[in-house]
């Protein structure tokens, strides 16, 4: 991610200065400079371009290439300081995208991947506190908090499983496991104080009333199932294999590349 976001600045820059012919729309102008729609499409992901982005956008552009001009007008492009913290900045996207483009050769993390790692480091996957499984509902008045908790409490009857539906659509709710001490002490307190499951609430915080399904608990010490970890095991492998990239490209440019370390700095 911040590979992709120092990549855009760069291009933001070098589309700011360019002098190729640009016949789109002009979106903005600053002195000289323009922003048009050629080069915000250029910048702004197409996913990104609702209305309300793009105007946002708009603004950002103008005021950056005010401040950018200012700093020009007082002689800051010719300061050797930030000449020097350019191109570092500059080194640092392209090694960034040479070790993106050599990861991308390792292959992707299989599920067998992610079973082994979980198989052989299970003992590293066990639970430090208390935790539960939860669906969290947030309510602005008293009398929906009430509501939803008397359909919650009924939900094992046949005739509540549209109701129980209906809240999921109607009202803010989170499903997450929260651990001991995880959450506001008004919502921890009476969730971890017994052993049941069940519906706690409702529960007055500072932002309206909250009541909590109480699906599961799961004791200090017990083990995390691989499905609750799968993300981490991936992203852990993920590291892996790129510190493995890295390292070996690195000795390989070594032994290809004459390299001298004063002895004082080795």
């Amino acid at each position: 991610m911040k590979t992709t976001i120092l990549t855009s600045v760069l291009f933001l820059f070098v589309s700011c200065t360019t002098k190729d012919k640009d016949d789109s729309v002009v979106l903005a102008r600053v002195g000289n400079q323009v922003l048009t729609v050629k080069k915000l499409e250029i910048l702004l992901p197409a996913k990104d371009r609702a209305d309300i982005s793009i105007k946002n956008f708009v603004g950002d552009w103008v005021d950056g290439e005010l401040m950018f001009q200012a700093a020009a007008n007082r002689g800051l492009l010719n300061e050797q300081r930030l000449l020097d913290s350019r191109d570092q900045y500059y080194k640092k996207i392209v090694v960034g995208a040479l070790l993106e483009t050599a990861s991308s050769m390792t292959g992707d993390v299989s599920n067998d991947d992610v079973r082994s790692y979980y198989d052989s480091f299970s003992s590293g996957f066990v639970r430090h506190e208390n935790e539960a499984l939860i669906h969290l509902f947030k309510a602005i008045r008293l009398s929906d908090a009430k509501k939803i908790t008397s359909i919650l409490r009924k939900k094992n009857k046949k005739s509540s499983k549209e109701k129980i539906d209906e809240l999921f659509s109607t009202f803010d709710v989170e499903i997450k496991t929260v651990t001991k001490g995880q959450l506001i002490k008004e919502l921890d307190l009476p969730i971890f104080k017994t052993n049941k499951l069940g519906v706690v609430g409702p529960i007055k915080t500072g932002v309206g009333f909250h009541v909590v399904d109480v699906i599961d608990r799961y004791k200090k010490g017990s083990q995390r199932g691989l499905e609750s970890v799968y993300d981490e095991i991936y992203q852990r492998i993920i590291k892996q294999k790129r510190v493995g990239v890295f390292t070996s490209l690195l000795d390989s440019l070594k032994e290809e590349t004459n390299v001298f370390i004063n002895s004082n700095y080795r």
